[in-house]
């Protein structure tokens, strides 16, 4: 019965982790954009620690749609598509490093042509999707499971209660007995 509860639980946990991969990817972004406008390298800190996170969310998030075919086609497709982008992003930041801004301006303003964060933001919206679908599914099944085991502790309750009931009864007739038997 708590597998469902898990399940539902892990629906959450999943839409969650495709949200902070989203957040990530937006602070990556971020980062790289406030480097190439600036020319000042504090601004790919943000750049730097979503890379670290990145790399953590997307093996949770592969390790929890695993059990699903469809999930896991789902998955590769979205890992393709944030290498894809992590790697536009560094590519932007060599070219600033190595020819200037103007360059990595002219890099980025065709890079957009390439929608890679809306193919992402389309990949994820499925994966959601699909959880949220499940999630119908599985909270059914919990709500299933709690009705039984109200069902179940009424009916120990109730059995409880007339075990007690009967045997207040027998005691009570054998005391009478025994009264009359020394009357």
């Amino acid at each position: 019965m708590g597998s469902h509860q898990q399940l539902v639980v892990r629906t959450f946990e999943i839409v969650d982790t495709t949200k902070d991969v989203l957040i990530g990817l937006d602070d990556a972004e971020t980062g790289q954009r406030g480097y190439l406008l600036s020319g000042d390298r504090r601004y790919l800190d943000p750049y730097q620690k979503a890379l670290s996170r990145l790399t953590q969310l997307r093996a949770t998030l592969k390790a929890s749609l695993s059990d699903d075919a469809d999930q896991s086609a789902r998955m590769t497709k979205l890992d393709m598509l944030v290498d894809e982008k992590l790697d536009e992003l560094k590519q932007s930041i060599i070219l600033r490093d190595s020819t200037g801004f103007e360059a990595a301006r002219t890099l980025e303003i065709a890079r957009m042509e390439q929608a890679t964060m809306d193919a992402i933001r389309k990949v994820i919206g499925d994966i959601t999707e699909a959880e949220k679908a499940l999630l119908a599914t599985r909270q059914s099944k919990v709500e299933a499971d709690e009705t039984l085991i109200r069902v179940v502790a009424v009916l120990v309750g109730l059995a409880s209660f007339l075990t007690r009931a009967c045997i207040e009864l027998y005691l009570a007739r054998r005391d009478k007995h025994q009264r009359q038997r020394q009357e």
